[in-house]
């Protein structure tokens, strides 16, 4: 933007409430060897040790976590802006960095110094005590018992093992820390004799977290999703080759403006007329003259 003339130095001197996001891999500031390289949300992981943090040694991220959450992080950094102006009657400028973002939220990196546990011990995946997938007799669950109240549950109520309440190794949050694969392997012999089904019924009975580890291919099922209209599959996607394809409802629900999906995502160029001719006022002739130029 900084090229074409359209950099915020230059649009805040014709509008000086503007607010002007900017994304970038490394940042707006900062070393030049940084803001001026080109990045990817591959590159960006494995800068901030997310894919580290992650265990992935090898291959591509499995999702795009940078790319979504620099997005994420632009809307409330503006929300944050228009509400100041609102105040203040003053634009500014919001530099975001993908890399910023991405390190801010490894928390395992950052573990490593505030967490001397977390230094002395290489927990590969499994940071915390009972925090894991565990295999049943016909599929995965996700569990974690972060409270001792939940632990004390797990114990007594579900693995019928109060013993382990008292034991020595595992009477306080740190000595479970230093017992992870232990006490996995006690859960997860407790969980291949039950389905998922049954173990999850007698888990929620107690109050400990706990879900079915869904596929790719599941999810889309999910009763809550479904309940909640989340899962939008009413769009004809038939001139891409694709018989059926569902996209995410909306994300925040405002009690005031709950919104709603109305259309896929537009076709590019579909709303060139209405922004330029009904919108910007220009005519159609100018932008028939400009898509035989080129210019749009």
């Amino acid at each position: 933007m900084e090229r074409w003339g359209l950099g915020y130095d230059v649009l805040k001197e014709i509008n000086p409430g503007l607010i002007y996001a900017k994304i970038s891999g490394y940042g707006n500031e900062g070393l030049e060897r940084y803001t001026k390289k080109t990045a990817f949300d591959i590159i960006i992981q494995a800068e901030a040790a997310i894919l580290d943090a992650l265990g992935l040694k090898e291959g591509p991220p499995k999702l795009p976590i940078a790319d979504y959450s620099a997005g994420h992080v632009a809307a409330i950094g503006i929300s944050q802006a228009l509400y100041y102006r609102e105040k203040t009657g003053k634009g500014q400028f919001l530099d975001i960095s993908m890399h910023d973002i991405m390190f801010a939220i490894n928390m395992r990196a950052q573990a490593r110094e505030f967490m001397p546990m977390a230094i002395k011990l290489d927990l590969g995946v499994k940071f915390l005590p009972i925090y894991n997938q565990y295999h049943t007799r016909d599929g995965l669950i996700a569990m974690t018992t972060l409270t001792e109240r939940q632990f004390k549950r797990l114990c007594e109520n579900v693995l019928q093992k109060p013993e382990l309440v008292k034991d020595p190794r595992f009477d306080n949050p740190i000595k479970r820390f230093n017992h992870v694969d232990l006490l996995d392997d006690i859960i997860e012999k407790w969980m291949k004799s039950h389905t998922t089904q049954e173990a999850i019924k007698l888990l929620e009975a107690q109050r400990i977290p706990c879900g079915k580890s869904l596929s790719m291919y599941e999810v889309h099922n999910h009763p809550n999703l479904k309940a909640r209209g989340m899962l939008c599959d009413q769009f004809d996607f038939s001139e891409y080759g694709v018989q059926k394809a569902t996209i995410p409802n909306r994300l925040i629900r405002f009690s005031e403006t709950p919104g709603e999906v109305l259309a896929p995502g537009p076709k590019f160029g579909q709303h060139n007329e209405e922004i330029y001719c009904d919108f910007l006022k220009y005519p159609k002739e100018k932008l028939k003259e400009w898509k035989r130029n080129k210019i749009i």
